[in-house]
């Protein structure tokens, strides 16, 4: 075309680029603590958080064991504690001749992945087997895998039983007999179902479900703290799994010309080696007929030498680091968490290349990462999530491919230091409810903190961020104002966890975060602490504050004040006038509590007496004898309240909590602070329904999480 020959429209059109597909969300129903839980993909990197026995690594066993081909046999442990009652009504019914409502109620494990695709899609590839639906406005498609009992063997699951199972016999007797028949008898299945009409559907296979969507692990225990027994050297590993990834590219690639010319060389060596060998055997070796056993006859044995180039790299390939003077040291004598990061990214990078030598490439890769905080630095850890994303561009750019890695990170980890890097809309946060009914179990409850109403995500994460706040780990929470009382309160609760009594139960044996958020923002946290769901003890100062000649509200005194200026506490209570007075009934008795979150604000020691401003003030009035003050019993509690102020004004506020915290030992606990000890101490899991719902959800949107639900 010459360069005055303009274009054509069609020449000239650039076609759009089109998003991938991923995985929005999964629905898995009765694995194990994931009785009912529904949760939410982010597109790069999703981020499980939450207490140790919580659920996490339940979620990426049920995900890697369902999407994978092959045999799959659970046991009657992988079923919900909540389902196992279930099992004894499907075998009542049965006793009553209704197998068909016995299968109904028969408990089945399930999981359901959503998947989004650009609407401009022409070409699904592997993805297409799961597309069931006609209307060309549909974006999702959408997987169900079931574990349920195989057809007609009901019979073979209950045979043996008991006449009556109400007479006496329990379902933990069921549950031992029809145990070890349910890897024989249950059976996975896959189903594609229409996303608006779940009467549509298509039975498809698992090798259909496993090249729409490929799924690998990144186990935390990585061997790399095993010097004990062969293999020492876990990195030199990976490099079988790059070479295998190299000799299944597309041929003419750059990766396949280096697998076969490694091959190519090893089968030379091969070929050398074979005939030293022989000629070594034919000079050590007896032959068959000197041994003198009849019916071997005068056959003797050659020697093949056959070494497979994967193993070879498996077995025999170390790595090694420079050291002085011409040393190399082996890979062992490198530090944990060098081994450790390392160890991942190879893992990773054998994971894509295996992904992207498949001719029909998966549609979705998704890579589970198990605690990548092993024996990582905390700037380490930040630097690991945060690059995370980008090497989905990086290791393509490695091989001089144009196109990008289609891979979803899920990592589960219990670091401050990776959960408070990425953003809200990456965390899952999961948390164990202990339930009433049946009685005893226990199941996670998994939340998308995005969909936290009425909290300032972009404060929040910016705070915990900066204070590597641990909230997603802990048992409960304190929230305090500032330096004095993060000082004091870890003694606090020393102090109140001397055993005075046999079998009192201690707050030192539970998982408890201190934050100091300030009075002046601690009301920021309500909404996101009451959608955790987490037990927390709110101590905040009084700061009682009257009007003055000037129209403005000035310090003073409890016995002179009207009204507070603490804004964590008029929040609380929704109320910008509330008047002390109003404060002390409300605390009369015990903390006030809203939700899951209890307040603690200075109360007088006794009935009438004085009452504290601040930390300082409280703490000296509840310690009168050690600032030494003659007459002190006899002064008015007025009185009493401005020589506590007097004297607390005199005090740096970060040295007055040393001395009491570490150097003193013979002083009392302020009386609110102990009620709220008290208050904190018994609070146990929540037993509450929360449910969410997206405001997609009513237009006809797919909604990313539309619902958490605890029944």
């Amino acid at each position: 075309m010459s360069a005055s020959q303009p274009e054509s429209s069609e020449q000239s059109r650039v076609l759009p680029k089109l998003c991938p597909p991923r995985v929005t969300r999964t629905d898995v129903k009765n694995f194990r603590l994931l009785r009912d839980a529904r949760i939410a993909f982010d597109k790069d990197v999703t981020v499980c958080v939450g207490r140790n026995n919580t659920g996490k690594t339940s979620l990426a066993e049920v995900l890697s064991r369902f999407l994978r081909p092959g045999d799959l046999k659970l046991r009657v442990e992988d079923f919900s504690a909540e389902a196992y009652s279930e099992f004894g009504l499907a075998y009542k019914m049965f006793m009553t001749g209704d197998e068909e409502a016995a299968r109904k109620l028969l408990p089945e494990i399930s999981l359901t992945v959503f998947i989004s695709y650009d609407k401009e899609t022409t070409e699904y590839g592997p993805l297409g087997s799961l597309i069931v639906d006609l209307d060309p406005d549909c974006t999702e498609a959408v997987v169900t895998v079931r574990y349920a009992l195989k057809p007609g063997a009901m019979k073979d699951l209950f045979r043996d039983g008991p006449d009556n199972l109400a007479d006496g016999w329990g379902d933990s007797l069921l549950l031992s007999l029809i145990g070890p028949r349910i890897p024989h008898l249950f059976e996975r299945s896959a189903t594609a179902v229409d996303p608006a009409d779940p009467t549509n559907f298509r039975i498809v296979s698992m090798s259909e479900v496993a090249r729409a969507i490929k799924v690998d692990f990144v186990k935390a225990q990585r061997g790399l703290d095993d010097e004990t027994e062969r293999p020492k050297e876990p990195i030199g590993k990976v490099f079988e799994s790059l070479f295998i990834g190299a000799s299944k590219a597309d041929e003419n690639s750059p990766l396949r010309d280096f697998a076969d010319a490694a091959g190519d060389a090893l089968k030379e060596i091969f070929s050398s080696l074979d005939g030293k060998i022989q000629d070594m055997y034919d000079k050590m070796a007896p032959t068959v007929s000197d041994f003198g056993y009849p019916g071997l006859g005068n056959r003797n044995f050659s020697t093949r030498t056959t070494l497979d180039a994967k193993r070879l790299l498996s077995n025999f390939t170390s790595i090694k680091y420079p050291g002085s003077a011409g040393i190399e040291l082996p890979e062992s004598y490198s530090g944990l968490g060098s081994r450790n990061l390392l160890l991942i990214l190879l893992t990773l990078y054998s994971y894509y290349r295996d992904y992207a030598a498949q001719r029909n490439k998966s549609c979705i890769h998704l890579v589970f990462i198990e605690e990548p905080e092993a024996h990582l630095h905390p700037q380490m850890q930040e630097i690991f999530i945060h690059k995370l994303g980008v090497f989905k561009k990086n290791f393509p750019a490695a091989d001089q491919e144009s196109e990008s890695w289609n891979v979803q990170f899920l990592v589960t980890t219990h670091s401050a230091h990776i959960a408070n890097r990425v953003g809200f809309s990456a965390v899952r946060y999961f948390r164990l409810d202990e339930r009433s009914e049946p009685e005893g179990t226990t199941r996670s409850q998994v939340l998308n903190l995005a969909d936290a109403p009425g909290v300032s995500k972009e404060f929040l994460h910016k705070y915990l961020t900066l204070t590597r706040a641990d909230l997603f780990f802990a048992d409960k929470a304190i929230l305090i104002e500032g330096a004095s009382e993060r000082l004091f309160i870890p003694a606090a609760i020393a102090r109140f966890d001397q055993p005075d009594e046999k079998g009192k139960e201690s707050l030192t044996s539970q998982y408890i975060t201190v934050l100091e958020v300030g009075g002046a923002y601690a009301h920021l946290f309500y909404p996101f602490l009451d959608f955790l769901g987490l037990p927390t003890l709110v101590i905040t100062d009084l700061d009682p504050v009257k009007p003055s000649s000037s129209k403005k509200l000035k310090k003073c005194c409890v016995n002179m004040g009207t009204t507070t200026s603490n804004e964590a506490i008029k929040k609380w209570f929704n109320s910008e006038k509330i008047t002390l007075a109003e404060l002390e009934k409300l605390a009369d008795k015990e903390v006030p509590v809203i939700e899951r979150r209890g307040l603690a604000y200075q109360v007088s020691e006794f009935p009438g007496g004085a009452c504290g401003r601040t930390f300082e003030d409280a703490f000296i009035l509840a310690n009168p004898e050690i600032f030494i003050l003659r007459d002190f019993a006899s002064k008015s509690p007025a009185e009493q309240e401005q020589w506590a102020r007097s004297l607390a004004e005199g005090q740096k506020k970060s040295n007055f909590a040393l001395r009491f915290a570490v150097v003193e030992e013979k002083w009392k606990t302020p009386r609110y602070i102990t009620r709220g000890l008290e208050w904190l101490l018994h609070q146990t899991p929540t037993l509450a329904e929360t449910v969410i719902q997206d405001p997609g959800a009513e237009a006809g949107e797919t909604p990313s999480e539309s619902r958490v639900t605890v029944k």
